[in-house]
């Protein structure tokens, strides 16, 4: 079986006599000029590639059909409008079906189609609806890959090392459970498989837990290379100039651009935020070219720079018999809520079980205005189509710190006591 100019690792799958297995065999693809590949990763049974050039993006996926029986499996559409579908005709191994879709303003165009083994699915994003269209068809016809870059959500070759820093401080316990549960949220998805499987450390106090944020910003910097990445989340009380955890937001700036890394992720929820994000347009010029250099940088603030952040619901409206502040900040629970899967398909209407960079903040940004009244800030040199995180099953999700929704008042009360221990609270 021969795809035309087809060549990747994506490929044909052929089942092995010897150990009666699914393998992935290689097949190629020719990139169409002045695209370049942008992420290359594996979950599970579904391999991923994503494709870029300028604003247009392509995702690529392949899914062995063990339990999966149709390449629909691989996506379903929410609130998007189907345009057009039809069969494109070209002579390769998959007969490829054509979806044309509409959220908003956003048109995307969907390539679906299978073997006896596998379901693929393409996405083209970015441009017009015809512009969407024609991408597809000239990745159908055929490819041919550079050597592969490993992003965010990563391949079995990727070779860095990935780092999550939380760290935060409640002061006189105003909003004290909304920081500790903001904190250990982003860091139960980061640290988890389903987020990329980060190396966490959690930082919570005050002058003592700012000094041991000194020291980790300074043992990071010792060790990061440029095949690394990091997320960063800090939550607290701030002002025009700072958080009152300690760092000014020209030292949070300064110490994240020191930082060699491939990807640099900063999400703060804290009043004033926005003055973060001001900082770091102040040093645009240090930035903006990272992109050209293989590279990513967004930062994410809870509100604008004159602006107060607001608490939570109290309570998530799926743990109701939460403790008071489980749900976390109205920007940490909207951030939360994105990152568990609520995201999906946010921009595009399609949900394809993984949320990109521009989904969760998207996502994150309208709960937040919903949930709280104020308008998360973001900055950055990054293409929002990168992966960052597999939608989490139910199961997995009941499972993190925080679920409590069949917990009894005594088992509640247990847990918050070994968060405030494990932040060394008093």
């Amino acid at each position: 079986m021969c795809l035309r100019h087809w060549g990747l690792f994506l490929g044909l799958f052929s089942l092995s006599a010897s150990a009666l297995q699914m393998k992935l065999s290689e097949f190629s693809i020719q990139l169409p000029e002045d695209w370049r590949l942008h992420q290359q990763a594996k979950d599970g049974a579904t391999e991923l590639l994503g494709f870029e050039n300028g604003e247009h993006y392509l995702q690529f996926y392949a899914r062995s059909k063990m339990g999966f029986p149709s390449s629909e499996d691989l996506y379903e559409l929410t609130d998007a409008k189907v345009v057009k579908q039809y069969i494109y005709p070209i002579q390769t191994a998959i007969t490829w079906k054509f979806t044309e879709t509409l959220k908003a303003s956003v048109p995307a165009s969907l390539g679906s189609g299978e073997t006896s083994q596998f379901s693929y699915l393409i996405i083209s994003k970015g441009g017009t609806a015809v512009e969407t269209a024609q991408h597809l068809r000239d990745f159908i016809s055929g490819i041919q890959i550079p050597i592969p870059s490993n992003r965010s959500l990563t391949g079995p070759e990727y070779t860095g090392k990935k780092y999550y820093l939380g760290f935060g401080d409640s002061l006189s316990g105003f909003m004290g459970n909304e920081v500790k549960y903001d904190i250990a949220h982003t860091h139960d998805i980061f640290t988890a498989e389903i987020g990329g499987s980060y190396i966490g450390t959690k930082v919570h106090g005050t002058q003592s837990g700012y000094n041991e944020l000194n020291r980790k910003w300074q043992e990071l910097k010792g060790v990061m290379t440029d095949k690394d990445m990091y997320v960063q989340y800090s939550s607290g009380h701030g002002s025009h100039t700072g958080l009152e955890f300690g760092p000014s937001y020209n030292q949070i700036r300064d110490n994240a651009l020191s930082y060699p890394a491939k990807e640099v992720i900063i999400f703060t929820m804290a009043c004033y935020s926005g003055n973060l994000v001001n900082s770091f347009n102040e040093k645009k010029q240090l930035w903006q070219d990272w992109p050209s250099q293989g590279r990513t940088l967004m930062v994410m603030a809870s509100s604008r720079a004159n602006e107060t952040s607001s608490t939570g619901p109290i309570h998530d409206d799926g743990e109701p018999n939460g403790p008071s502040g489980s749900a976390g900040s109205a920007f940490g629970h909207s951030l939360w809520k994105a990152l568990v899967g609520n995201a999906d398909g946010a921009v595009d209407g399609i949900k394809d079980h993984f949320l990109s960079l521009e989904e969760i903040r998207d996502f994150t940004i309208k709960r937040t205005q919903e949930v709280g009244g104020h308008t998360p800030m973001v900055t950055g040199a990054y293409n929002g189509n990168l992966l960052m995180v597999k939608v989490p099953s139910h199961e997995y999700l009941a499972g993190l710190i925080g679920g409590t929704e069949s917990l009894s008042e005594d088992q509640i009360m247990e847990k918050i006591r070994e968060l405030d221990a494990q932040w060394r609270l008093k």
